[in-house]
């Protein structure tokens, strides 16, 4: 595939796919459908992503921002964290980090279980992809992958569990509070089951699973990314951090000085919806958190000043405990992005459809605290056909998008298509009706009181009909008996639960064996960090 990407620029990536529009994919949303094409939302964005262009022209304002001692305090803090087990392509770009013409491409997360699901290498590669493209269409800067973890999220539900091999691995922990901050005393038995299915395998797996409990799951979980992406580059940081909050403290002072940034939200929401959109996140007067043990305490402003789980502040008295303790004020959704693009010289966030979403009602909030909006992207979306599942579409030769519809639809429409003469019953079903007409009029000209005789009559009639219909249908079934198991098997990897596959299964489900690299590889070779809609992957080529 051949790519352009502006006038006197071409990249030219060797690609073995397909492609289906995401308009034609149910399990999409609108707005992901839609933000493919983002001249649309131009008014919420700093400028459309279209091309490599479009960065070197984000680099420039991004350089005359972001300071030397911002770049330096950042490449500190993360050797700190990762140069224990950095990778060789790491530290190249940690390294690459401190020079004033490296910028980084983001993308972020929770810290789900292991990793998961497939979306999330999805993520992590497409930055990797578009870091290596924007590197060769010019020469004057650098971009490398970073991969944020939203470690100070407290929703642990959504982050407790991974679907692997028909199994449902679960955290079980009574722990709350931001998950970063997590001990490690109880996951000791969901590792066990993990590192149960690879036994015996002399694969890069068992890298990961060497990994030790840390003192928290954050400190965890950057090395186990770290490791997966080493031989991509890809640096994880963790933001929960006491030194990069210091450069976050004058947003957080400003932040609880006025509702500006809620004020310019609220403004932003009614242009979203005006664009036919609903807003993704809900905007407050302070959006802050304070952090302490096992807690993320909403800021609530009050007629007094501020209240911090019932305990009430002025305005001074607050900003003092900022100067004392920054690492313990955590940004909520609608300023994490402002304190990621405060520390991190960064051109361009990718995220999901969930994600652009929320980003679209943002611009006004970094204007409110002076922070340069970055470029914004929805990363790629894949679907992978391994050998077994390859096996049973071609043998059913519909086209790729079919298999998105619910399996029942598509067991009925596999009947039709071939038993359509056998299921086909309109003539019993007129003629049932023209009968149950000729017998209400018979009765009515006998004694108008039969009339209600011969409805009921008519339908037990109708009910003994639908009885044969479905005797019809059962015995066609077991005709095909092998073909619609097999309708039952695509639809469970394709659309699990009828959700997307990468929003469900683990990477791993891929990579059966532990041996990942092989897929991560394979994956990072067929994303086209432009390419809006559905790729789908034939792992078997």
């Amino acid at each position: 595939m051949v790519t352009a990407t502006s006038e006197n620029e071409l990249y030219i990536c060797l690609m073995n796919h397909t492609t289906i529009a995401r308009d034609k994919i149910k399990q999409f949303s609108s707005f992901s459908q839609a933000f493919g094409n983002q001249s649309t939302f131009g008014k919420f964005l700093t400028a459309p992503l279209h091309s490599m262009e479009d960065l070197q022209v984000q680099a420039q304002k991004k350089k005359e921002v972001y300071s030397s001692e911002t770049r330096k305090n950042l490449v500190s803090v993360w050797k700190q964290q990762i140069g224990s087990y950095v990778s060789k392509s790491q530290m190249e770009n940690l390294e690459l980090l401190a020079n004033e013409n490296t910028f980084t491409i983001t993308t972020g997360h929770q810290l789900t279980l292991f990793a998961g699901p497939l979306y999330l290498i999805y993520k992590v590669l497409h930055v990797v992809r578009l870091s290596e493209e924007f590197n060769k269409s010019q020469s004057g800067s650098k971009a490398v992958p970073v991969f944020w973890m939203a470690s100070e999220d407290h929703d642990f539900d959504e982050v407790r569990s991974a679907h692997l091999f028909n199994q449902k691995l679960t955290w079980e922990s009574e722990q709350t509070g931001p998950v970063g901050r997590f001990n490690m005393d109880d996951f000791n038995e969901v590792k066990a089951l993990f590192s149960a299915f690879f036994e015996g395998k002399e694969t890069e797996i068992n890298e990961l699973l060497a990994i030790s409990e840390k003192g928290d799951y954050a400190s965890y979980q950057q090395e186990f990314i770290s490791k997966l992406f080493a031989e991509f580059g890809v640096l994880v940081l963790q933001p929960d951090d006491r030194e990069l909050k210091r450069k976050f403290v004058p947003v957080i002072l400003r932040e609880i000085s006025d509702n500006q940034a809620n004020q310019a939200v609220l403004s932003t929401n009614k242009l979203v919806e005006s664009a036919g959109y609903k807003p993704q996140a809900h905007s407050r007067d302070c959006n802050l958190f304070y952090l302490k043990a096992g807690e993320r305490l909403r800021i609530e402003p009050t007629a007094n000043g501020l209240a911090i789980d019932g305990k009430v502040y002025s305005k001074e008295e607050l900003g003092q405990l900022v100067q004392e303790e920054p690492e313990n004020f955590s940004p909520n959704v609608i300023l994490r992005p402002v304190y990621q693009e405060t520390i991190l010289p960064n051109l361009v966030y990718v995220g999901g459809g969930g994600e652009m979403a929320y980003w679209i009602q943002l611009k006004g909030v970094f204007d409110v605290h002076q922070t340069l909006f970055p470029l914004i992207q929805q990363r790629v979306s894949l679907q992978l056909i391994d050998g077994a599942l390859k096996k049973r579409m071609d043998k059913l030769n519909w086209p790729e998008e079919r298999f998105f519809e619910h399996k029942d639809d598509l067991k009925k429409l596999f009947l039709k298509e071939n038993e359509g003469d056998d299921l086909d019953l309109s003539v019993l079903y007129a003629e049932f009706n023209a009968l149950r007409t000729t017998m209400i009029e018979k009765a009515k000209t006998i004694e108008a009181t039969l009339e209600s005789f011969a409805e009921a009559e008519a339908v037990r009639m109708k009910k003994q009909l639908e009885s044969f219909e479905q005797r019809l249908v059962k015995q066609l079934k077991q005709r095909h008996e092998q073909t619609l198991q097999a309708i039952d098997f695509i639809s469970e990897r394709v659309i699990p639960e009828n959700s997307l596959q990468e929003r469900y299964f683990h990477w791993l489900q891929f990579a059966p064996s532990g041996a990942y690299n092989e897929l991560l590889k394979h994956i990072h070779a067929e994303i086209d960090p432009f390419e809006a809609d559905l790729i789908v992957v034939d792992l078997t080529k």
